[in-house]
């Protein structure tokens, strides 16, 4: 019996799982300001622990320049969802930080990249101390 329970549990569960890590490209589709926020969340906050290095590997370029794709996406998409001017103005700096993080990656610059990952989790820091 309890192994029943678990089994149904656990299919039931499978339809309730977010899509917290999805392409740029399906970014627009979202519905709500909750599934923009998760997927912002999911793909940003391990990059922004990487701000203040010295150096990045390949592996990080690559993750960057995605990272800045895909937040171009959602804080483009998140003003769909806005809360006012200032919501807007927050969404417009985090598109630009986002734009810098890409631009870094693509031209392998260590501070540049630092410099936009640390102004990106600021934006985010004031954002959510205002909205959130």
């Amino acid at each position: 019996m309890r192994i029943a329970l678990v089994l149904v549990l656990s299919l039931a569960g499978a339809g309730c799982v977010k899509k917290n890590n999805l392409p740029a490209d399906e970014i627009p589709k979202l519905k709500t300001l909750a599934e923009v926020m998760d997927v912002q969340s999911t793909i940003a906050d391990p990059q922004m622990k990487k701000a203040g290095q010295a150096s990045y590997t390949d592996a990080d370029w690559t993750a960057f320049a995605d990272v800045g794709a895909r937040l171009q996406a959602t804080s483009t998409k998140v003003k769909e969802f806005t809360k006012g001017p200032e919501f807007v103005a927050f969404a417009d700096q985090l598109n630009a930080k986002a734009r810098a993080l890409a631009d870094a990656a693509g031209a392998k610059d260590a501070a540049g990249a630092s410099k936009a990952l640390t102004e990106m989790k600021d934006t985010c820091r004031a954002c959510h101390k205002k909205f959130k």
